[in-house]
């Protein structure tokens, strides 16, 4: 006489699924069946069940159930190892909830928040912002976010969002002056942007060619046009 596999999964405070993963995986042995063909459960069954549930809630994966030593001191170092890997899995959630907190901080305004809510850019200034933020340094972007977010999109800026894809050559230049005036004193405010530092130092080229072919994807030719002038303006190596 033993209890079926529904019976001693419902001791075990599992499921049929369960039970039948654990057989497939050879952490719980096949029972023997009885007369009428059923697989017959004993308490030996409800005791190894009863442990694979208590490892898999304490983080143990399934793959390492099995071949864990019952030897007191061995077992008692996976115990610890175990607790390790819980400690460093607070330690990232709890990493997780500062940048939750940060963002919420930030609010529905900047731009990391506006990347965390849709899933293609909000304009083109923020898709250049998602691609700025994988070739740059770390603190060298947050200084770009941060003005970014500081700044509003008025006079030149503006006008180089909305612009025409006819603009005449005068228009192009006049508006190129501008922006090239509004870069330097981006640069006196945050000389960090002056020369912004890398996050891929060792490939520059590869840095180079992403940020070319984000302003090629985000921007109309006119535009691409007056980031060139501009750029003739702020001198050699200097970037819009």
């Amino acid at each position: 006489m033993g209890w079926s596999t529904r019976e001693v999964a419902e001791l075990a405070g599992t499921t049929l699924k369960a039970v039948r993963h654990y057989h497939e995986r050879g952490l719980l042995p096949e029972p023997p069946r009885s007369a009428n063909g059923y697989k017959s459960y004993g308490v030996a069954h409800l005791t190894q069940l009863l442990r694979i549930r208590r490892l898999v809630d304490l983080g143990a994966p399934l793959s390492r159930i099995r071949a864990m030593d019952p030897d007191a001191d061995r077992f008692e170092d996976t115990l610890r190892a175990l607790d390790a890997e819980a400690a460093a899995t607070i330690e990232r959630l709890l990493g997780v909830r500062e940048e939750i907190a940060r963002q919420l901080e930030r609010g529905p305004d900047s731009a990391s928040f506006e990347r965390l809510r849709r899933p293609a850019p909000a304009s083109p200034d923020h898709g250049f912002l998602v691609v700025l933020s994988r070739v740059m340094e770390p603190e060298t972007y947050g200084a770009w976010e941060a003005l970014h977010e500081r700044t509003p999109a008025t006079g030149a800026l503006a006008e180089f969002t909305r612009l025409p894809a006819d603009t005449g050559d005068d228009a192009r230049d006049d508006l190129a002056e501008r922006l090239a005036a509004a870069v330097r004193a981006i640069h006196e405010e945050a000389p960090l942007l002056r020369d912004p530092v890398l996050r891929v130092p060792h490939r520059p080229s590869f840095a180079a060619r992403s940020l070319r072919v984000a302003l090629a994807d985000l921007y109309s030719p006119a535009q691409l046009d007056v980031l060139a002038r501009v750029g003739r303006r702020l001198g050699p190596g200097r970037r819009p």
